[in-house]
């Protein structure tokens, strides 16, 4: 009697935490995991709004390829960028924010979590290497989240930091990055695009770096590059070659702290109200995706919105920002 009513007030005490807007997340699955690798992230209602993606693939925008489906541009001129975004209301005026979150499907309990529970209007970065990436991709947009794929590009201290086999390298002859970066395509779809991870070296050399952004180009598809857009030379090349693109303005680590967490969004917010629009990228995290959930429930109130990645695109100032007064 007395384990009975025990099990009753444990099934209790869980209800009422998942009713109040807590996430229990486990590390992997099998086997419970001990104490110290529960993580619990509090976070409040979606309150989601349905939003219709174009279902994926739409059969004129993908060509069948051994790397699997890749996209490309329809015969009617229709990018898949564009296609597959998320829809947003070009007229808003105020300034927008995006946001997105990389490093999903790695931490499958962490990934379902963001899935599930941030606002639509937050962009979903893959991780490439994840598991089942093009069925956690299918579920993030049916939930209307725009979704990108993780780019890895050649660090500064490559091989000590390898981003894995299908890393895009400065020395590698431009036909092998293509190869890759096909593999990288044919991973899943739906996707309006690739964010940067990494990328120091690669893209200090131009030549493969512009080869790559060519081929993005031609498949229609957007880039969104890791590093701020004042002075960003990558930024720059796309601009030039008609690539749309957006750049980091904050880039919040996964090991960052709540205090960092939460200044760079204030500093995000700055940056929005000066230029019109602003992004920032997040590394997956406990604390990310609590912090994220909170902050992104503000902007409203305080006259910014929210908008995906797509919505950013092409609107941010490579220009060096004027000094404060």
């Amino acid at each position: 009697m007395i384990r009975t009513l025990s099990i009753a007030l444990i099934c209790v005490a869980a209800l009422a935490i998942l009713g109040g807007g807590a996430w229990l997340l486990t590390r992997g699955s099998g086997a419970p995991p001990a104490p110290s690798e529960r993580v619990v992230v509090r976070l409040p209602p979606a309150g989601r709004q349905p939003a219709v993606l174009l279902p994926a693939p739409d059969p004129s925008l993908v060509e069948k390829t051994a790397d699997g489906l890749l996209p490309q541009i329809g015969k009617d001129g229709r990018q898949p960028w564009q296609a597959y975004a998320r829809p947003f209301d070009a007229g808003d005026k105020r300034p927008r924010i995006a946001l997105i979150i990389t490093g999903l499907g790695l931490d499958r309990a962490l990934s379902q979590a963001a899935t599930d529970r941030l606002p639509a209007a937050v962009t979903l970065g893959f991780d490439p290497y994840a598991d089942n990436v093009k069925d956690a991709i299918g579920q993030a947009r049916s939930l209307g989240h725009e979704t990108l794929l993780g780019l890895p590009m050649e660090p500064v201290d490559y091989p000590r930091e390898d981003p894995g086999p299908l890393t895009l390298l400065a020395a590698l002859p431009a036909d092998e990055n293509a190869a890759r970066l096909s593999k990288l395509m044919g991973e899943a779809s739906g996707y309006v695009g690739f964010v940067a991870l990494w990328g120091g070296r690669f893209t200090a050399e131009k030549a493969p770096l512009l080869s790559a952004l060519e081929i993005l180009k031609q498949r229609g598809l957007l880039y969104v590059d890791n590093k701020p857009p004042a002075e960003n030379t990558t930024a720059l090349l796309a601009d030039q070659i008609k690539l749309p693109w957006a750049a980091a303005n904050r880039v919040i680590d996964s090991d960052a702290t709540p205090a960092a967490i939460d200044q760079a969004f204030a500093d995000l917010e700055t940056d929005a109200q000066h230029g019109g629009a602003a992004l920032a990228i997040a590394a997956l995290s406990p604390a990310v995706l609590e912090h994220a959930a909170n902050w992104v429930a503000t902007l409203d109130k305080k006259g910014l919105v929210l908008a995906p990645a797509s919505a950013i695109a092409n609107r941010q100032s490579t220009a060096v920002p004027n000094p404060p007064p």
